[in-house]
């Protein structure tokens, strides 16, 4: 969470690199031909200073004012971008590969370093009286065009297929899931799998 601007400053620094990452040259051109790049990078670095700033709302009538017109610049961007993202919501390192039709529920939770291919929603099931969302872990990987949908779980490392419809928990790290409803596409050996595989050699 950014509370203080020493947060700030890191949040910045640990996702400035992932969009603006060439020399001074290639970041001019970047955004004198207002490469898509540079776009996303505009709309987190708002992302970001607004977070900053309703952190921060509570502490006086201007701090209230400030996060507003923080709130309202960050609205603005996302939506020339079709980017819906509320505050508190990624750990650092966010990386946005492609903007459009990026749907996040505000309790929401996912860790750092998560990955958004682009065309994805993480939200709530829809259901009447249930409005709890997903809670993805660190370095979570979610492909173009795939959902994670309703109250579950998505551990570290986990990679969300392209095209991908997530509707149940993914509790074992470093899984590969896919499909519609997403299943994992690959198991942990057992034991007994193991001993065999060993008696075979």
């Amino acid at each position: 969470m950014i509370s203080t601007k020493q947060d700030l400053d890191a949040y910045l620094d640990a996702e400035r690199s992932k969009y603006l990452f060439g020399g001074r040259k290639d970041t001019l051109i970047a955004y004198i031909t207002d490469d898509p790049r540079a776009r996303i990078w505009k709309y987190q670095k708002r992302l970001r200073i607004c977070e900053y700033r309703y952190n921060n709302r509570h502490r006086s009538p201007w701090h209230f004012l400030m996060f507003l017109w923080a709130r309202r610049r960050k609205n603005r961007s996302g939506r020339k971008l079709g980017i819906e993202i509320s505050e508190n919501v990624f750990g650092k390192g966010l990386a946005i590969y492609h903007y459009g039709n990026i749907v996040v529920n505000g309790d929401s939770s996912v860790g750092e370093n998560c990955i958004l291919h682009g065309d994805n929603c993480i939200g709530n099931s829809g259901k009447p009286d249930d409005f709890a969302a997903p809670r993805l872990g660190d370095g979570v990987d979610i492909g173009a065009g795939a959902s994670i949908v309703g109250s579950i779980s998505i551990a570290n490392g986990t990679r969300i297929g392209a095209g991908a419809v997530v509707t149940k928990s993914v509790e074992d790290p470093n899984t590969i899931v896919a499909g519609i409803p997403a299943r994992p596409l690959h198991r942990k050996k057992t034991d007994s799998t193991q001993a065999t595989s060993e008696q075979q050699i």
